[in-house]
């Protein structure tokens, strides 16, 4: 599990050094491919962490 929390936050320091960009320079149509494929892959990240989480609770909660 430690690793998928070390995942989703090196993907959220990304996303905030993307966001912070886009704020100085403006965004061209390859930031906004860029920002969409971070976001899908973040909730990707997390919806799979999450049933990972609910799996183990679930366990401790049949034993």
């Amino acid at each position: 599990m430690s690793r998928g929390h070390a995942e989703i936050a090196h993907r959220v320091r990304r996303l905030s050094q993307l966001l912070d960009d886009l704020e100085r320079g403006g965004a061209d149509a390859g930031d906004v491919v860029e920002l969409r494929s971070m976001l899908y892959g973040l909730q990707a990240i997390i919806a799979l962490h999450t049933a990972q989480e609910e799996e183990s609770l679930l366990s401790l909660v049949e034993t």
